[in-house]
């Protein structure tokens, strides 16, 4: 792309904002709606792979499906001279570059930056999407102090300098990726806490957990050393704090939080413990440069606290009163402790609430019935509060795990170590993903069921057309593999070849570019080495079947009188021989 173009008839180019490994962030302006936003773009080299193109797509629509204010909103997606994707475009500082200037962080305001990551995580896991390189450089404040993630659109495609790659897969980057990262694992949505635990480790140590000579180095300290002590660095950390991030850093997935909403919690309880009335001025502070004066006084803190625990009392003292000065618009909320899960909700809702529903293990509350709610009962507030039921799953509840893209042997396995069952499978097909990979799950990962709860798999048949790719120059058993992933039977063929090399695949049958079903057989051309085919040159003159060969890259070959014309060679039309073998030549009179 270049500055001044207008892609998809809308969006105008402005400016470059960003590079990375694989990709160009642009500014642009969409000249429809008369708003900023960010554009990104595969860079020329990775646009012909189509693997990178593919990943490319289906980030972008996976992401364009989650709205949530710390996330970075993707509008539109498409292909120009490059595929790219339309992204909101947020103004503000990234966590890298606040480090970078060496701005101090109160604990209250890392608290609270970490609870907004999870609170966007927590979303991002509920429709089954891991992001995998959670950092500083993907996280920005911005300039009204709110919490932003960043770079759901191509999370496996980062910089190259600072990506590791392991038999072929992106994984993260190295001082924030996970234990199972760094060994090629599958990742979860305990892969994003542990990468979050990191960030929070450098905010608060002023350093990552581990560091090395090299990305190899340190992924391997991921995997081998403890990290020092958060103490160590801060003195004045509570001991509470420093027990949750460590917890994130937990060699062993299932040593962490098992949701990114129990780690939210977790972080505001710890912010709530800290007794501290900041706000989000202290966040403004961080990315407005102008901003060089701050209030230190011990008066003035306390006179600001006074003053905000004023407000905060007469808010809860007038909430509820309306306008008018009438009757309290306020509703308590039952007590539906032993309720089944349908008439609390039916009970909630006709009393005007918006009700959630979330599943908990409890010892004595059976499986099904309501163990409380949240606001608790009793509890006076408005009708339009939400109101979650905490329902039962019996005496224990575990997270499903996340297993898409996964081969089905795979998934099974990991469902089943996990201590759940396999419900259906259903075969479908799909342009994307390859033949007997996980397409989706029911229910999603994160979900909390009890032991033996089932869990239902859509697995991918391939896609019902697919179009052949080049496979020229590969090796046979690199063809046969790819062909096999796709689900295609084949059969090898020998011939030679003008332009490819003894033992490489010459060509497919069908060709590359041209569409096939998987009930087609494909046949795979060897090379049995760079041999030329013999044109027919009898019943020429010495000159015309001279001038054929020597076109054709062979040479002539002739005895006695060759006034006359070709009558028989050697060897026959159709034969081969190597390049400037000779053809001996006969002539009749």
């Amino acid at each position: 792309m270049k500055i001044g173009q207008i892609i998809k008839d809308r969006y105008e180019i402005l400016e470059v904002l960003g590079e990375g490994g694989m990709a160009f962030v642009y500014k642009a302006k969409d000249t429809q709606l008369k708003r900023f936003v960010a554009i990104k773009t595969l860079k020329p080299n990775y646009v012909n792979q189509d693997t990178f193109v593919e990943r490319f797509r289906r980030e972008a629509q996976t992401a364009a499906n989650l709205n949530h204010p710390n996330i970075v909103q993707i509008f539109d997606w498409g292909i120009d001279d490059e595929p790219y994707f339309v992204m909101e475009y947020i103004e503000g500082n990234t966590l890298t570059s606040i480090i970078a200037k060496n701005r101090t962080i109160s604990l209250s305001d890392i608290l609270f930056i970490g609870s907004q990551v999870s609170s966007g995580l927590h979303a991002a896991h509920l429709k089954g999407l891991v992001h995998r390189d959670i950092k500083p450089g993907n996280i920005m404040i911005t300039p009204d102090g709110k919490v932003k993630v960043t770079d759901f659109g191509i999370v496996s495609l980062q910089n190259e300098e600072s990506d590791i790659t392991k038999t072929g897969s992106i994984l993260g980057t190295a001082s924030y990726i996970s234990p199972e990262q760094a060994q090629g694992k599958p990742v979860s949505i305990e892969s994003d806490l542990y990468s979050l635990g990191t960030v929070l480790y450098e905010l608060i140590a002023g350093k990552p957990p581990f560091s090395g000579d090299s990305p190899i180095a340190t992924a391997t300290k991921h995997l081998t050393d403890k990290p020092e002590k958060l103490s160590s660095f801060r003195r004045d950390i509570p001991k509470g704090i420093e027990n949750a991030v460590m917890k994130l850093l937990e060699k062993a997935t299932y040593d962490r939080y098992r949701s990114a909403e129990d780690l939210r919690a977790t972080l505001l309880q710890q912010r709530k413990n800290l007794q501290a009335e900041q706000t989000r001025e202290n966040l403004v502070d961080l990315t407005n440069p102008k901003i060089k004066l701050r209030f230190t006084l011990p008066a003035l803190i306390i006179s600001i606290a006074l003053v905000a625990g004023t407000i905060w009392t007469l808010g809860r003292v007038f909430e509820g009163l309306p306008a008018d000065g009438g009757a309290p618009t306020v509703i308590e909320i039952p007590d539906l402790t032993g309720s089944e899960q349908a008439q609390a909700l039916l009970d909630l809702q006709n009393l005007g609430f918006k009700v959630g529903i979330e599943n908990a293990a409890d010892p004595v509350v059976p499986s099904g019935a309501v163990i409380r709610t949240q606001p608790p009962a009793n509890t006076v507030t408005n009708p339009d509060t939400l109101v979650t039921i905490i329902v039962s799953v019996g005496p224990e509840a575990f997270p499903i795990p996340y297993v898409l893209d996964l081969e089905t042997e795979r998934a099974i396995y990991v469902i089943e170590e996990s201590g759940f069952t396999i419900g259906q499978t259903l075969e479908v097909n799909d342009d994307t993903v390859p033949r007997g990979f996980v397409i989706s799950q029911n229910p999603v990962a994160g979900t909390k069921m009890g032991p033996d709860s089932t869990v239902d798999l859509v697995i991918s048949a391939g896609p019902s057309l697919i179009v052949i790719s080049d496979l020229s120059r590969k090796s046979p058993e690199d063809a046969i593999q790819i062909l096999e992933t796709l689900g295609f039977e084949y059969e090898i063929i020998e011939e030679y070849s003008e332009n490819v090399d003894v033992g490489l695949v010459s060509h497919t049958l069908p060709g590359r570019g041209e569409i096939a079903t998987l009930d087609q057989v494909i046949q795979v051309i060897v090379s049995l080495g760079l041999k030329i085919e013999v044109p027919n040159v009898i019943g020429f003159t010495y000159q015309e079947a001279s001038n054929i060969l020597q076109e054709a890259g062979l040479l002539p070959s002739a005895s006695g009188d060759t006034s006359g014309r070709v009558s028989s060679q050697t060897p026959k039309e159709g034969e081969f021989l190597d390049p400037e073998g000779f053809v001996e030549l006969t002539f009749g009179g």
